[in-house]
């Protein structure tokens, strides 16, 4: 071969490994770009989902916030509807007599307990069509001065509530928010709530209740939400009407109330030429959509940021990656051309050292997209503790649901329980004068941090504590205490209120009133420690009044303790055959109102009437009982005794009578009772407003109990085997009848198809219509 030959072999071999080492490079290149792609993909799936889910988890617990004031709306409407006052005054006659007159007196005061039950409602009245009157808090009104005075709606009369009100039977009807104004020119945004009374006979409509709901209060809750998502929130109702939202604009939306399936999801839509990302919650307790709307471009800010970072860094990755590529590839060609050179003899071998950057790159990809990742996560965990917030004030009043105890939830929002010894404690700001004069909602805001802080952490000294805000100047404290005896820690919560008070008035000048709770020893019994928190509060604030020298005139007040709480507990004491508590608590009782501070001799008479309704009310749903006592019980609750001592004594003798009959029959009550409630539910599935409350006023017992014995009993809760019976009758009616969708979802009990459709694929994993041509194919084979 000569000297030409050899060279050219030469520059051929040059070329083709140059050649081949370059594109192996850039193969690795490319390799890295896909890569690089499939994690930006990846990054920009994480990061919407991570948005959807941040909004979707905040919605959801705004939704248990208002869902649980919601449901203290049908709590008064239970309370009003059953009350027997009112229940003598829609069957009375016309004229009324001294007596139904009285009754109406009664009844209006009786009312004003339940002002302060939520602060959504506004105000709530009666109307009675009989007497053409209208009946609230402590107010005997008519239709003309109320609507046409007190509230005045925009765009309705007196007469056209009065036509409102009789021209059918409502339901749990709502009107959507509309202004009101009264005679001082003050004005509130309202949403009106309409019930027919009595709630199971609808063929008879003998009165009307009307609450109304402050829209400004419920809004008030999302707006925080609102703002922090740059976009809006609409309440809508099955009707595709907006019943509130947050901004004043109320346009008709672009999606309707059947386009948001199941109780949480998304969807995109189109408002006024520009695209919407809209995420939804499904109320449990009305049936309504809390709809957020946003703008795409806000929902997709953080994926807009991550495209564009992507973007960059594929493009920087690009052209440092050719420039590197050019680089390695000469840099191994290098051995291949001193071989060369060496065989060809044409020149010295030159030595090189290798570094595998690729390897380096790729590393540094995967680092950045995880960073990316953790700082999503990171924004994620910013939200728990408003979480935790909402969460701690629903778990105290009683309202949390089971899931949210597990470990993980409660690890999520940074919560640790050491024990199953619990204690609640309520600290309400009497007085703030000498720490500031502004009494505005900062100096509020303010003061309440300043209780959570310290009180949380006296009680964390030696135990744990969360604090939490309920209300202006209103704080809750869970303890949750160490191993130790019961009295220790009975003690101990003691010192921690001293210590509490001690120094919210020694260092910021806060006169502040402190309740406790019992003890408890049962997470699902936290609404009834709250409630002896309720209750030991306002004793306190109404010892503090007596002791001040300022309001000597409460000391002729007269109280009454005989609440709706203390009777239901009452009555479980008897129906529990727990004679020795029953005693126990009527003697308490007695004392309270004959012998307590702002006892009188009218309160202590209305006191034994009351009780001898409660166990005139207990004799009837008792079997084995003597007529003698109902009789003697109707003498002693119309009479006026002129010798309370002797009335009640004869009245704790027939408290530990029924009693003895309770416990004489508890071996096979359980069983009865169990048969009850399947008896309910197979007679009354076909009615929308069967329910583990209603069960429990059909039996005159609480819906905690309840939901407990049949747990305990059955191992599945009632609503499950509601579901199950009605499951059962829909796939019978699918398979033997020729009934519609729409006619088999009102026969077990739904007001629409929709939420029939659901419920079945839920359980069923297919649609109705499916299901019928399924069976209908297996008995054609």
């Amino acid at each position: 071969m000569g000297e030409k030959g050899i060279g050219s072999w030469q520059g051929f071999r040059f070329k083709g490994a140059w050649s081949a080492l370059f594109w192996s490079y850039m193969a690795i290149l490319l390799l890295l770009i896909i890569l690089g792609g499939l994690l930006y993909w990846r990054a920009n799936e994480v990061v919407e989902r991570s948005v959807e889910n941040t909004n979707s988890a905040m919605l959801g617990q705004l939704r248990e916030l208002a869902d649980g004031q919601l449901q203290l709306i049908e709590q008064l409407e239970q309370q009003i509807a059953n009350h027997p006052k009112l229940q003598q005054l829609m069957s009375g006659r016309i004229p009324a007599s001294d007596l139904e007159q009285y009754e109406m007196i009664s009844l209006i005061d009786d009312l004003k307990r339940y002002r302060q039950l939520t602060p959504f409602i506004y105000d709530y009245y009666i109307y009675l069509p009989k007497v053409e009157l209208m009946l609230g808090p402590g107010v005997r009104t008519t239709p003309d001065i109320l609507f046409g005075q007190v509230a005045r709606f925009d765009g309705m009369s007196p007469k056209d509530w009065v036509t409102e009100f009789e021209s059918g039977y409502h339901f749990r009807s709502f009107q959507p928010a509309q202004r009101i104004s009264n005679n001082f020119g003050e004005s509130s945004q309202i949403l009106a709530y309409i019930q027919t009374l009595p709630l199971i006979d609808r063929s008879k409509r003998l009165a009307t209740l009307f609450i109304m709901i402050s829209d400004e209060q419920l809004m008030k809750m999302f707006q925080g939400l609102a703002e922090a998502g740059k976009g809006k929130i609409y309440i809508v109702d099955s009707a595709d009407r907006i019943i509130g939202a947050t901004t004043p604009a109320r346009d008709p939306l672009p999606f309707r109330y059947a386009d948001m399936p199941g109780d949480r999801g998304k969807l995109d839509t189109k408002s006024s030429g520009e695209h919407m990302v809209v995420s939804y919650a499904s109320s449990s307790v009305f049936g309504w959509k809390y709809v957020l709307e946003v703008p795409r471009a806000v929902f997709l800010e953080e994926v807009n940021k991550v495209q564009r970072w992507a973007l960059w860094l594929f493009a920087m990755a690009a052209i440092s990656g050719a420039v590197v590529s050019c680089y390695l590839a000469y840099r191994n060609y290098l051995p291949i051309r001193d071989l060369v050179r060496t065989v060809t003899g044409t020149g010295n071998a030159s030595r090189s050292k290798q570094s595998p950057i690729e390897y380096e790159l790729i590393r540094t990809s995967i680092q950045t997209a995880r960073m990316t990742e953790s700082e999503l996560r990171g924004r994620l965990s910013q939200q728990a503790p408003i979480m935790r917030i909402h969460f701690l004030s629903r778990l105290i009043k009683g309202y949390a649901d089971p899931h949210e105890l597990r470990l993980e939830a409660l690890q999520f929002m940074g919560i640790h329980f050491v024990s199953e010894h619990f204690a609640v404690m309520l600290i309400d700001v009497e007085d703030m004068s000498a720490f500031s004069t502004e009494n505005d909602e900062k100096e509020w805001l303010f003061v309440n941090f300043i209780i959570s802080n310290i009180a949380s952490d006296l009680a964390s000294e030696r135990h744990i504590g969360y604090a939490t805000e309920l209300d202006q100047g209103r704080i809750a404290l869970l303890v949750n205490f160490n191993e130790g005896e019961d009295a220790q820690r009975q003690a101990e919560l003691a010192t921690i209120a001293e210590c509490i008070e001690h120094v919210l008035n020694q260092r910021f000048h806060l006169k502040v009133v402190i309740g406790t709770s019992f003890i408890t020893h049962d997470v699902e019994r936290f609404g009834e420690a709250f409630r002896g928190a309720l209750k030991r509060l306002d004793e306190n604030r109404l010892s503090l009044a007596r002791d001040s020298a300022v309001d000597k005139l409460m000391e002729q007040t007269p109280v009454y303790y005989y609440q709706l709480d203390i009777e239901q507990q009452l009555i479980n004491f008897v129906k529990s055959g727990e004679e020795e508590k029953t005693e126990q608590l009527l003697d308490a009782l007695y004392s309270d109102h004959y012998e307590g501070n702002g006892a009188s001799p009218l309160m202590g008479s209305y006191f034994l009437r009351q009780v001898s309704a409660t166990l005139f009310r207990i004799v009837q749903s008792t079997l084995k009982v003597s007529p003698d006592i109902a009789m003697r019980l109707l003498e002693k609750h119309t009479e006026v005794t002129s010798d309370p001592r002797e009335t009640f004594l004869q009245l704790k003798e027939d408290f530990r009578g029924v009693c003895r009959l309770w416990k004489e029959g508890r071996s096979d009550q359980g069983s009865r009772m169990l048969t009850t409630i399947k008896r309910i539910v197979h007679e009354r599935y076909s009615q929308n407003m069967l329910s583990v409350g209603f069960i429990a006023d059909e039996l005159g017992i609480t819906q905690p109990y309840l939901s407990s014995f049949f747990k305990k009993a059955t191992g599945q809760t009632i609503l499950e085997f509601i579901a199950e019976v009605r499951l059962q009758e829909a796939k019978r009616l699918l398979g033997g009848t020729e009934y519609t969708v729409a006619q088999i979802s009102k026969a077990i009990g739904y007001s629409n198809d929709i939420g029939f459709i659901r419920f079945f694929k839920k359980h069923e994993g297919i649609t109705p219509g499916q299901y019928r041509e399924n069976t209908q194919t297996e008995h054609r084979s």
